[in-house]
């Protein structure tokens, strides 16, 4: 419990609890305040709190080219180093630990700055045009496929993920050891139309080989509102080749598209990178949850001694996609394992499905999705095994039918 507060810099408060413990908060970015501090940093070794490692959190901008002016806050829990895009919608361009990094080459070699991005362009397809982080939302007016909704172009993916966060703050609490907190709220709004506010909140524990995503959406307008989540995460480097494999509690998956419709009885399991493009492969997939609501999902390497699991509700995030981006290394070898409210066909079609959701007017959803980097044989094991249990009695459904969106 806080019951005084220290100012501490220019723009940051320590709060006290009744221990003695220091909270640390720290404004980075605030519209309300209008302030921005610039190139800063705070360490460990700055912070009287126990921690068995080094630590620290940085905040710079990138220089050059299109990504001039984009900012980014780099945690660095002494195991973890992830990288933020407060510029970006709070999109996190890549998590690298000892042996495994989050991410992808893309073709898209700089973090593109949204001034920069025409989300109309080439059909509504403008947000590849920036496509290159690790984890990027999609949503949260709309999210799928571009087309025509009701007369209007809904853009692929929608504008979250090229909206600037209009707050950012640092948090370090005095757990044992600390945990960093950065916090962000990125609005989505138009006259007459959208008013979403998205807080997230990406915390670790120094040392821990985890972190997690804490979301909510709100709607603030008065009257009801469709809307769509997607998280978009995109893996490769150390994870994703030839004999790679995803596990997952899995109720059902369903081809999107007819080239993974061929291959509707290996949706697991993954090809090498070819010298061309043989055609993208996008799965949905209906997640079954534990007793406690979570879905849990599993990517390991071919020699199953590196992997990433991550764990969801599913109540908010009910439907999975899988997109297999089979092409060569230069052209962007990629796997998107996507979480959301919907699959990513565009609003119109979902809706026909009856997959839009909706929230009241004030009315908020809440997500809370948590990722953990896996290194050695055993703990891919143990991560498979336990995912193995859960599957004990349960088949996976393979549904021939292509939608065909």
């Amino acid at each position: 419990m806080i019951n005084h507060l220290i100012a501490f810099g220019v723009f940051g408060m320590v709060a006290m609890s009744q221990a003695g413990e220091k909270v640390l908060s720290i404004d980075l970015i605030s519209a309300k305040k209008n302030i921005n501090v610039g190139n800063w940093s705070l360490s460990s070794a700055q912070v009287d709190m126990k921690s068995p490692l080094s630590w620290s959190v940085r905040k710079y901008n990138l220089h050059g080219g299109k990504q001039e002016g984009v900012e980014i806050v780099e945690i660095n829990n002494g195991v973890l180093s992830i990288l933020i895009i407060p510029t970006r919608g709070m999109n996190v361009l890549k998590v690298v630990g000892p042996d495994i990094t989050l991410g992808w080459d893309s073709p898209v070699k700089e973090v593109v700055h949204p001034k920069w991005v025409d989300l109309n362009y080439n059909g509504g397809l403008g947000w590849l045009d920036s496509f290159n982080e690790w984890m990027v939302r999609g949503g949260m007016e709309y999210s799928g496929h571009p087309g025509d909704d009701n007369g209007r172009l809904m853009t692929l993916h929608g504008r979250v993920a090229h909206c600037p966060a209009s707050e950012v703050t640092v948090t370090i609490e005095p757990t044992n050891p600390p945990t960093i907190k950065v916090s962000g709220l990125v609005q989505e709004r138009w006259f007459k139309g959208a008013q979403f506010a998205l807080n997230t909140t990406l915390s670790t524990v120094v040392g821990s080989s985890s972190f997690q995503f804490d979301d909510t959406i709100t709607n603030e307008a008065s009257d009801e509102k469709e809307f769509q989540i997607l998280y978009h995460a995109n893996f490769a480097k150390e994870l994703l080749e030839k004999d790679s494999k995803l596990h997952g509690t899995i109720k059902s998956v369903q081809a999107f598209n007819d080239d993974a419709a061929k291959n509707l009885n290996n949706f697991d399991t993954y090809t090498a990178p070819a010298k061309v493009l043989s055609g993208e492969n996008v799965f949905q997939i209906i997640p079954r949850s534990d007793e406690n609501g979570q879905a849990h999902f599993l990517l390991r390497n071919a020699k199953a001694d590196k992997a990433v699991s991550f764990s969801y509700k599913t109540d908010t995030l009910p439907y999975f996609s899988m997109w297999k981006n089979p092409d060569s290394r230069e052209n962007g070898y990629v796997t998107g394992l996507e979480p959301g409210n919907s699959f990513p066909a565009n609003r119109s079609h979902e809706r026909k499905q009856g997959r839009i959701q909706t929230l009241k007017g004030g009315e908020s959803a809440h997500y809370k999705l948590k990722y953990t980097l896996l290194s050695g044989k055993t703990a891919v094991a143990k991560g498979i095994s336990s995912i193995e249990k859960l599957n004990q009695g349960h088949e996976v459904k393979l549904i021939e039918d292509v939608e065909h969106p």
